[in-house]
């Protein structure tokens, strides 16, 4: 065993470490939430090989265990949140990028409250009390997954996709309206001594006008001009450590996720992504890993049947051709002329109606919630439908196919974002807000 950080740590890239490593010492941290603004107690403590990062909820009866694990990823709104044995977790980012690039592989993460300390507004605390704490390198070996195809996610005009790469970089650009900010645009090489030098010193950034509204919704309850780069909008209220401090500390944001995923080796080449398109691209990634595509189900009109209540005519889905229940399937739906509600629309020149095609696209994503044994016989509804586009008319003799990503499960209510092509291009697409109901409560 040896402790602390050897000589040529700052040069070592994150994924190629031989073995595991876990703290050599126990270290602790206090401070306010960044969102809730409520005090907290942090304490890393050194774990056994193979034990990942684990979240440990002190506050709560019988001190639950949250795995940070893409599987786990419950809520992504202006921070990513992981949910398990009825406890969460928010705001994991800042921590786990510096999990991710100090290569911590096995730590427990006691805490005091549902938030770790905001510090500074970015991972350079963390990151030096990793230092503080010292590593301890372990017995089994340390095994990044080498990303062998593209992943990709893609909504509207951000997308976020890594591709085969013998390291780990990541390459963004940022396109703001504000006057101080417009396009930014960071590609870098990610090793110890770049993320310490360069990534984590960068803060997280908000807009003044944006301030009031998230205090309202419960959030940014902790910030202050000192832990959060704040835009007014002609000036920036706050001392930057970098010019472009927003689009490193969107970076800082991106490894934190992907960390999720464990050590991982590969080119991440993102385009206006925040935390929701970060989640997706690391579910897709776990569930490939874990399954690989060419074992995800296949569905045919009578096992649909078997699981969907809808009948004609109003069951639109002919075949779901990928099923991952519960995160994502992929279903098709054939246009032909025969159907019946082209008796009115429109006779003359057939167009199938929007709010049938948003149907369709729902009942793809219905199918990968009411696939497990626990939710057959439920019923998926409608809570709200959010950021719908139909970007060309669908007609007869299309097939529109569907790919339906649940980004979002807390409790009996989630949210499935749908995209909907034919021929391989986006006919429509929206994000669909769902409750699991038994028929007797409908």
């Amino acid at each position: 065993m040896t402790a602390g950080r050897t000589a040529a740590s700052g040069l070592r890239n994150n994924v190629g470490n031989v073995k595991q490593r876990t703290l050599a010492k126990e270290v602790k941290y206090s401070g306010v939430g960044l969102h809730s603004g409520k005090e907290v107690i942090l304490c890393l403590k050194p774990a056994p090989e193979n034990t990942g990062v684990i979240f440990v909820r002190t506050d709560l009866s019988g001190c639950p265990e949250i795995h940070a694990r893409a599987e786990n990823i419950s809520a992504t709104v202006k921070a990513t949140t992981i949910s398990e044995n009825g406890a969460e977790i928010s705001t994991i980012e800042h921590l786990m990028s510096a999990f991710s690039m100090a290569g911590v592989d096995n730590v427990r993460v006691k805490m005091s409250s549902s938030e770790p300390p905001v510090a500074d507004g970015s991972a350079k605390v963390f990151f030096d009390l990793i230092e503080e704490a010292g590593l301890s390198e372990q017995d089994a070996k340390r095994e990044p997954y080498v990303v062998d195809k593209t992943f990709a996610i893609h909504e509207g005009d951000r997308s976020i996709m890594i591709e085969p790469y013998n390291g780990f970089k990541i390459t963004f650009t940022s396109v703001n309206k504000h006057p101080l900010l417009g396009t930014q645009y960071f590609d870098i090489e990610l090793t110890e001594g770049s993320f310490g030098k360069e990534i984590a010193p960068a803060r997280t950034v908000a807009f003044l006008e944006e301030i009031e509204l998230l205090k309202k919704m419960g959030m940014g309850l902790g910030g202050t001009l000192e832990n959060t780069v704040v835009f007014a909008k002609d000036k920036v209220l706050s001392d930057l450590r970098f010019h472009d401090e927003l689009i490193r500390h969107k970076i800082l944001d991106v490894i934190g996720d992907m960390y999720l995923l464990g050590p991982i080796k590969g080119h991440i080449i993102a385009f206006q992504t925040g935390h929701a398109l970060n989640s997706r691209l690391t579910k897709k990634i776990a569930a490939y890993r874990l399954k690989g595509e060419q074992h995800m189900a296949v569905l045919d009109i009578n096992e649909i049947k078997k699981i969907l209540p809808h009948r004609f005519p109003m069951l639109l889905v002919d075949k779901i051709l990928e099923l991952e229940p519960m995160q994502r399937a992929v279903g098709i739906k054939n246009i032909t002329v025969n159907e019946i509600q082209f008796l009115g629309h429109f006779p003359n020149e057939p167009i199938f109606p929007g709010v049938l095609l948003i149907e369709a696209m729902a009942q793809v994503g219905g199918v990968a919630m009411l696939y497990p044994k626990e939710n057959r016989g439920k019923l998926a509804v409608f809570g709200k439908i959010d950021n719908v586009r139909f970007r060309k008319k669908v007609v007869p003799g299309d097939q529109v196919v569907t790919t339906a990503e649940v980004v979002k499960i807390k409790g009996n209510m989630g949210v499935i974002h749908c995209e909907g092509k034919v021929d391989g291009n986006i006919v429509s697409e929206c994000d669909c807000f769902f409750a699991l109901i038994d028929p007797m409560e409908a």
